[in-house]
């Protein structure tokens, strides 16, 4: 048998060169196409599982791009909020109150958890769907009589609304006066109150528009009578929980501005907190009625 070797040297020396040359060039090309391969399997693979921090505060380190289906909020687990984007904290918060014996008969009653927001409740929205199970009982006709009742009696006890524009102020205002208001409700009312707490008091009418179920045109029914009334944070001072609980600080700023502090020290002047990175400049305005230095 000819050994295939043989003929390799009756080449020139120059062509023998071009010819190894050309065998690695091959060998190399194979090898890259066998790395690239690899590495689009752990990609996949990354993709359909998630990997979870240890902080249950931080994001998930890669999220699921699986179609999203739709969901009962009574049963739905922790993974299938985090490939909608929501905060691994707030999952946490969602699966504690829930277990506390919360039942979530509407979308809109996942928004009263702690820590989520309009926009939260609004991406789930879409997907969101209760089973029988957790729907409202339906009523015998001896209690719904009753309940009839009940109603009459509650109405015959509400505010009479006003018949004329009225100015409230929205910082002073109670839910009892704020459903005298034409267009406010229970709910609205008690929405207005809780986001006033939150913030420490409003400074200006128009952050009542932060509140989606809110319309524009209530704004005109409101006044404050004295801006500077709202309750500030110490920025040096305050604990983590003070911080994070305001609706103009994140819990991100909340850990960096709270490292800046114990690395660097107290932060005196807007200027320095500005230069810190952790606030936009319109973050920073928005901010400023609620925190103070000194």
């Amino acid at each position: 048998m000819n050994n295939p070797l043989k003929g390799f040297f009756y080449f020139r020396k120059s062509d023998r060169k071009g010819i190894v040359a050309l065998g690695c060039i091959a060998v190399f090309a194979l090898g890259v196409l066998m790395v690239l391969d690899r590495m689009e399997e752990q990609k996949e693979q990354s993709m359909d599982t998630p990997v979870f921090l240890e902080d249950d505060h931080k994001k998930p380190l890669s999220v699921s791009k699986k179609r999203l289906h739709v969901f009962d909020p009574n049963t739905v687990d922790s993974l299938t909020l985090i490939q909608f984007g929501i905060k691994a904290w707030k999952v946490k918060n969602f699966l504690h109150y829930r277990a506390a014996g919360k039942v979530f008969r509407s979308a809109e009653d996942i928004g009263d958890t702690y820590g989520w927001t309009a926009e939260d409740v609004q991406r789930l929205t879409p997907y969101v769907r209760v089973g029988a199970a957790y729907q409202a009982r339906k009523e015998t006709p001896r209690f719904e009589e009753r309940k009839l009742h009940q109603e009459g009696q509650t109405r015959s006890m509400e505010p009479q609304k006003f018949q004329t524009l009225t100015k409230v102020d929205v910082n002073e205002a109670d839910t009892a006066m704020l459903r005298r208001i034409p267009g406010i409700g229970e709910k609205i009312s008690v929405a207005i109150v809780r986001y006033r707490q939150r913030l420490g008091g409003f400074h200006s009418v128009e952050q009542l528009r932060e509140i989606s179920i809110v319309s524009p045109e209530l704004l005109e029914w409101f006044t404050i009578s004295s801006p500077a009334a709202v309750q500030q944070i110490h920025l040096n001072k305050a604990s983590f929980q003070a911080l994070n609980s305001h609706p103009y600080i994140t819990y991100e700023q909340t850990k960096s501005l709270l490292q800046y502090i114990r690395l660097y020290g107290e932060v005196k002047r807007e200027e320095t907190l500005m230069s810190t990175g952790i606030f936009t400049k319109e973050e920073l305005e928005r901010l400023r009625p609620y925190i103070t230095y000194e």
